[in-house]
């Protein structure tokens, strides 16, 4: 037998319609035809079998053949005679994230989870797909070229996490130690494709020290969208993400370049160096794992930490975002109703599904993991006198499990942390994994000599510039708002998105949904607007608040409660030894001065190859 054909047709694209077509030799009996539900990265079932339309099945010379659908994913068709099963289906494909596929006038991204039947008990054989793109697009995938827009893969799961871009898109080219590495951009912006090259080169050269080797893939490509909206989606040998056209500046780029890493970050992590269950995949059934921390939290943790290392951000924007990271945890009433562990096994009904409660509720496995992960960190460097870290564990269970391309069973990394730590850490999981205890982070980011203080604090310390808050002249502490309220704009009101648990909006009875009208009789024209006025209202009265709940005008007592920004500061103690130094720098990658950048990272001359018909503002 040949492999499993596919053939993918896209002869109306502005339809949003794809066309797939597969031809399987060998069926001598019933087979079964089956959608997946899901896509590995992101742990929702998002039912792709509900954009599928006109099936059809037939033997090797088109006869039709007889099939019924038995649930939401499969389809049996009856035995073919002459041993060939050839089905076709059309494929509606009009949402745009990095997990689903979209077609329009301007290209067509396919995730292969949202368009490929397969025939159930031959997903581990190898495919073929002969794309039939309009004239003058171009296919660009990480699948083996094997002709003219027609390409291999050693099975389904690779076909599945191999996404393509069709279209006019930018090609961005260049190698990093001879391995070929490429963007593939569709969309305008502000984008300078070289610096995005070159910075990219730095960082995949700061995360292959980390692992101690070469690079695990033969070749990378970033599929980049530039459009509405954010996310990225890993793969094993390519990468989609979906950025803000215009954020190719300032701190906005500081976050492409953390997408970048992030996801590039899961080519050794979450991909190769994975918990068992993540691969080969049953694509009709949830993956659970109480691991998701480890392919996502030490992801996280490495994103900022590898943009530190390849010289992008200085060490203080380092510590400032790490500080933030503090910051916004702390205020999550959910870290106390939900366990990491738990946060990582309910993703597939709580996760990708938030709601009103969802912050006072639940947690997120990549926000307290990456925390978790520093304390980690910190811990195994304080036991050992900085002569280990947190990267040695990634090293090892790379050697052993990652390289391998083994998926690990549960229980390794807290193992394998106990062995480079020398000491048995399990109080330390049991607290951080498996219980709501508060983080704490005082004792272990001492070891590098860090105070985790408020602006306050750090000025009465003189941690922070300013002088003591007291001081006659000084500038005054600035002070806030404490509703607990989020808010978000909706045809120019102003709606509650949701409350925290225990706040001053909760103890009035402001529910989500509600529309903000009033404040003490007086129209609540912006959210700004109803900060300034509670700034001026005297703290610990109560104000009437006004709101329309289901079309119901109520008038609600909402407590006055300020009070100074529920903000963290990281700031190194000018009392630190010279080993909380030795500490920080080799952590951050500090020269003796603790500032120092890296030299630039080498580039094999990136080269824009923009193809036919080149997209505007890319030449």
């Amino acid at each position: 037998m040949g492999p499993i054909r596919y053939k993918l047709r896209i002869p109306e694209p502005h339809t949003h319609l794809l066309g797939v077509e597969m031809t399987a030799e060998g069926v001598h009996g019933p087979a079964r035809l089956v959608m997946p539900s899901w896509t590995p990265g992101s742990y929702l079932m998002r039912e792709f079998p509900r954009n599928v339309m006109q099936m059809e099945a037939a033997d090797g010379a088109w006869r039709p053949l007889p099939f019924r659908k038995t649930d939401k994913n499969t389809w049996l068709v009856d035995a073919p005679a002459d041993g060939v099963l050839r089905a076709r289906w059309v494929v509606n494909a009009d949402e745009l994230t990095v997990r689903t596929s979209h077609v329009d006038a301007s290209h067509a991204y396919v995730n292969g989870a949202s368009v490929f039947l397969y025939v159930e008990g031959r997903q581990g054989e190898p495919v073929e797909v002969a794309v039939e793109p309009p004239a003058g697009w171009r296919v660009t995938t990480a699948l083996e070229e094997a002709g003219e827009h027609v390409f291999r893969a050693a099975d389904f799961d690779e076909l599945v996490d191999s996404p393509m871009e069709i279209g006019t898109h930018a090609l961005v080219e260049w190698g990093v130690d001879g391995v070929p590495h490429r963007y593939a951009v569709w969309g305008r912006g502000n984008a300078d494709p070289r610096r995005l090259a070159a910075d990219t080169t730095r960082i995949v050269l700061a995360e292959r020290e980390l692992f101690g080797g070469g690079l695990p893939y033969p070749h990378f490509t970033f599929i980049l969208h530039l459009a509405s909206g954010g996310g990225g989606l890993e793969h094993r040998n390519s990468t989609s993400l979906l950025v803000d056209r215009w954020s190719f500046h300032g701190q906005a780029y500081e976050g492409v370049l953390g997408l970048v890493a992030h996801e590039l970050f899961h080519a050794w992590n979450g991909k190769r160096l994975r918990p068992a269950v993540l691969g080969p995949f049953d694509y009709t059934r949830e993956a659970y794992t109480r691991e998701l921390w480890v392919v996502e939290g030490f992801t996280t943790y490495y994103t900022d930490l590898v943009l530190r290392r390849a010289g992008l951000i200085s060490p203080l924007r380092y510590l400032e975002k790490l500080a933030e990271q503090i910051t916004r945890f702390s205020q999550l009433p959910g870290r106390g109703v939900q366990s990491l562990e738990d946060s990582s096994f309910d993703t597939w009904i709580k996760f990708y599904r938030p709601d009103a409660n969802t912050p006072n509720a639940t947690i997120s496995y990549y926000q307290k993991g990456a925390l978790v992960a520093l304390l980690l960190d910190m811990e195994i460097r304080a036991r050992t006198g900085n002569a280990r870290s947190l990267d040695d564990v990634l090293r090892l269970l790379w050697e052993r499990w990652g390289a391998r391309d083994v998926g690990f069973p549960e229980g390794t990394v807290q193992a394998v942390a106990a062995e480079v730590a020398g000491a048995d850490l399990a109080d330390r999981f049991d607290a951080w994994l498996r219980s709501t205890q508060e983080l704490d982070y005082t004792g272990l980011l001492n070891t590098a000599g860090l105070v985790l203080t408020t602006p306050r604090d750090a000025r009465e310390r003189g941690l922070a510039p300013g002088g003591h808050p007291d001081a006659p002249g000084a500038a005054p502490v600035p002070r806030e708002p404490r509703t607990g309220l989020q808010l978000k704009p909706e045809g120019g009101r102003i709606v509650v998105a949701n409350v925290q648990a225990g706040s001053a909006a909760w103890s009035a009875g402001v529910n989500a949904g509600d529309e903000l009208v009033a404040l003490d009789g007086f129209r609540i024209a912006s959210p700004d607007a109803l900060s300034a006025r509670l700034l001026e209202a005297p703290e610990g009265t109560r104000l009437p608040l006004t709101v329309f709940r289901r079309d119901e005008l109520l008038t609600l007592s909402l407590p006055v409660v300020v009070g100074p920004p529920q903000k963290l500061l990281l700031r190194p103690s000018p009392t630190a030894t010279a080993e909380q130094k030795r500490v920080l720098f080799d952590w951050l990658r500090m020269d003796a001065v603790g500032g120092g950048q890296p030299a630039p990272a080498p580039v094999d001359g990136p080269r824009a190859n923009f193809g036919p018909v080149p997209e505007p503002g890319w030449g």
